[in-house]
Formats: C-alpha cells, sequence, structure tokens
C-alpha cells in the first residue's frame, strides 16, 4: 500500500452536547486524490477545520508523515504541508496573475514584505511561478489582471497561488461549489492537473465530479465515518443509500 501521508485517529469535535465529528479515522495516501462527501450536516466541515487547526480536537490525533500535527496552531500546520485553499489562496484582483503567483511564492520563502520592496526579488520567482501558471493552463493570462479572469480561472488561479507553497496534502472545499457545467469541467481538469505527484483531499457534493475524479472516498454521516472505498463500492452500501435517501446529490 501507498505511504499514508495525512493519518487521522479518532477525531472528534464537540459543541456543549453535540458532537459534530465523533471518532473518525481518515487515511491518505501518497498521489491519491480523496474526497470526503456525505449529506449536508454531516461533519464534513468541521472535520477540514480540525485538519487545518482552525478547530481544536476534543480528542483524538492528526499525523502528517508520520509527525504529530493536533494541538499546533494553523499557521504552523499549514507550514508542515496542509493547506487548504481559502486560508492562503486571496487574490489580489488588481495586481496581474503572474505577480499574484509570485507574492505567493514569497510567503512560502517567509518574507512577508519582500516583494513590496525588491522588483528584482520577485523578477527572480518567475520562472516557478510561469511553471505554476502553465500547470494549470494559465499561463496565457500570466500579464492579465487578475480580477477581470472568469470565475473557473479565479478557481485555478486560487489553486495556483496554493500550491506555491508545495503543500504534502492540499485540502479542497467544494472547488465546483456555484459552478456552471462549462467551468466545473474546467476546475475538474484543473484538479487533474495539480493532483500530479501531488496529494488532494476534496469536500465535494457533486457527485458525477467525485466519481469520475477521486481515486478513494471517504463517506460521513451523522459526523461518522459510514463507509470507505472507491467510488463504486461507496455508492453501493446500503448505509450511503440510506444516509443519502431523500436529498440531492446529483
Amino acid at each position: 500500500m501507498a505511504d499514508i501521508v495525512l493519518l487521522a485517529r479518532g477525531i472528534s469535535r464537540a459543541f456543549g452536547g453535540f458532537k459534530a465529528v465523533d471518532g473518525v479515522d481518515l487515511d491518505v495516501l501518497q498521489g491519491e486524490i480523496h474526497a470526503m462527501i456525505g449529506p449536508n450536516g454531516a461533519g464534513k466541515t468541521t472535520c477540514f477545520n480540525l485538519l487545518t487547526g482552525n478547530l481544536a480536537l476534543t480528542s483524538g490525533s492528526i499525523h502528517l508523515r508520520g509527525e504529530k500535527i493536533s494541538g499546533l496552531a494553523m499557521d504552523e500546520i499549514a507550514r508542515r504541508g496542509v493547506v487548504r485553499s481559502y486560508q492562503i489562496s486571496s487574490i489580489f484582483p488588481d495586481f496581474t496573475v503572474l505577480n499574484n503567483v509570485r507574492f505567493a511564492l514569497q510567503r512560502k520563502r517567509g518574507a512577508n514584505l519582500d516583494f513590496w520592496r525588491s522588483e528584482r526579488v520577485l523578477d527572480s520567482l518567475d520562472d516557478r511561478a510561469m511553471e505554476l501558471l502553465s500547470d494549470l493552463g494559465l499561463e496565457d493570462a500570466a500579464n492579465q489582471r487578475a480580477g477581470d479572469l472568469s470565475y473557473g480561472r479565479k478557481r485555478a488561479l486560487e489553486i495556483a497561488t496554493t500550491l506555491a507553497l508545495d503543500p504534502a496534502v492540499l485540502l479542497l472545499d467544494e472547488p465546483t461549489s456555484g459552478m456552471g457545467r462549462e467551468d466545473i469541467g474546467r476546475v475538474v481538469d484543473i484538479i487533474r492537473r495539480a493532483a500530479k505527484g501531488r496529494t488532494i483531499l476534496m469536500v465535494e457534493h457533486n457527485l458525477p465530479v467525485v466519481s469520475g475524479l477521486c481515486d478513494r472516498v471517504t463517506v460521513l454521516a451523522r459526523g461518522q465515518v459510514i463507509a470507505r472505498g472507491n467510488y463504486d463500492e461507496v455508492a453501493r452500501d446500503a448505509r450511503v443509500i440510506e444516509a443519502y435517501l431523500g436529498s440531492s446529490h446529483a
């Protein structure tokens, strides 16, 4: 079996007497696209918040490449390599697409203010920035104002700025939410490109996207794991069918 990059054991989060996440185990393997799915209120977003340190665990533990990261601050977990796209990928709409990626590369260097002081420093990052833009199909927009991009291409730029931090695990929270069919197809292609040589964990409500994109799936309901496996396996599971009964998941 491939190496486990991100491992969670018995993670729980209680709000008063309500357990939003209740004893969840999760294994994310090196190089896979892993989906976390479930009906509304299943605990998916809370799980993401626990994995990234946005919320503290009530119980359980989380390890990245064998090292415990639960209990660390959110920014330290991101530095260790568990990066959630929206945490670091807010684009600067009035700057070019290229500059947005160069700014993100500056963050990886740990020099938060370099880019305001030295154009020469930013120029030295052009090769890597253009490589990331090419990977995600944005090289033709390098000199375009970021705010003028279409919604789908803005999401591509957000992913590019996230990948600039070279994360061990990239977490994507509903990457196709609110999109039309054309943008969904574009973002699915972007995720496939981003996944080459990388590990992705995503929450996604669009089950056809999950079916066509993801290697393995973990299904949550009422804060607990009810099934795991490839998409065909979990789609046939009686507990999954029951959890989705009466809900829209097309």
